[in-house]
């Protein structure tokens, strides 16, 4: 996996840049950041997570399953498919041509934490179904990564990464959060990042994918929550100081949602297996940080001492927001997506 990208420094001289983060699950390193005097928040990018790989032998007679990728389980009559990784999804000797169902979710956006930046959107999200012809059919499958955050008041966070069953059926990464300075509008995405505390506006989404996100409020108050999947993201409100609410995201159809399974954030009540929520946006202090939307967003810092936080890993949830005087440590970066495939066991 490629290691984070090193950048050089700003213009001006104190606007310094963060370095890349690795790639989740390569073992990457982060990228060196930018040598600068008094911005805060400019750190050296993460490193990768790593991954290990086990391969056997097994009795293909023994096996139930019509086709290899991703993680295998059975549930409901149906075997699924999990991928938390880019893979392919390859058919077996077994396999008859037949109808599978799918979750697609891209990789949420990152927050703007430099200043009252926006929230990051969820990453687009989609479900249906699509036939899969006689064996042999080979179908490449991508994860999307999560957009990492920004500390330059001047420039949006990122967007996260496209989530893709075979090109045709492509979820779109969620929007970054927007900054206060030269980006008066977050970034569209899946679903648009949230707006700073400008006002800027949120970022607009993809249709049948996602929702936009929230304005920020005036300035010095509060920022906008990222879109969800299920909803848009809130406003940011100046009395009270409360960040915009990440915009809710959607439970995955009944065929994924396996009791055996941990796919998926918790919902609203006692209900799992969401994905693809909005992330929350900061405040000024004193103030309230806006609560991450159910499917994986995350929760908006506030001033005093509250620190934002990032978005679930393979949920595709937005990046928190936080305010730069409260952001100690490199959080509201968006969380990876996922895809599942389920067909009749």
């Amino acid at each position: 996996g490629a290691g984070g990208t090193g950048l050089d420094y700003g213009s001006p001289y104190s606007n310094g840049n963060p370095g890349g983060y690795g790639g989740v699950n390569t073992g990457g390193g982060g990228g060196g950041s930018s040598h600068n005097n008094s911005a805060g928040g400019i750190w050296g990018g993460a490193g990768g997570s790593g991954i290990v790989v086990v391969r056997y032998e097994r009795d293909s007679a023994a096996s139930t399953a019509k086709a290899t990728g991703g993680s295998v389980s059975y549930y409901g009559g149906k075997t699924i498919h999990t991928f938390n990784g880019s893979g392919t999804f390859e058919t077996g000797p077994t396999w008859v041509a037949a109808t599978v169902e799918y979750i697609v979710v891209a990789g949420g956006g990152g927050a703007n934490n430099e200043d009252l930046g926006g929230a990051g959107g969820a990453g687009g999200y989609l479900t249906g179904t699509t036939p899969i012809g006689a064996h042999p059919v080979s179908t490449t499958v991508q994860i999307g990564a999560g957009g990492q955050t920004s500390f330059n008041d001047s420039v949006n966070a990122s967007n996260g990464g496209p989530s893709y069953f075979g090109s045709p059926i492509t979820a779109t990464g969620g929007g970054g959060g927007a900054a206060k300075n030269s980006n008066p509008t977050a970034n569209p995405g899946g679903s648009g990042g949230g707006g700073d505390y400008g006002p800027a506006p949120g970022g607009t989404g993809v249709g049948g994918q996602g929702n936009p996100g929230g304005d920020g409020a005036g300035p010095p108050t509060a920022s906008g929550g990222g879109g969800g999947a299920g909803g848009a993201g809130g406003d940011g409100t100046a009395s009270p100081k409360v960040g915009g609410a990440g915009g809710i995201g959607v439970q995955a159809p009944a065929t994924f949602r396996d009791p055996n399974s941990s796919v998926g954030a918790p919902g609203p009540g006692p209900s799992a297996y969401w994905f693809a929520g909005g992330g929350g946006g900061c405040t000024d202090g004193p103030g309230t940080g806006g609560t991450g939307g159910a499917g994986g967003g995350g929760t908006g810092g506030y001033y005093p001492g509250g620190e934002g936080t990032a978005g679930t890993q393979s949920t595709g949830g937005g990046g928190g927001a936080t305010d730069y005087g409260e952001a100690t440590s490199v959080n509201g970066n968006g969380g990876s997506g996922i895809v599942l495939i389920a067909y009749p066991t």
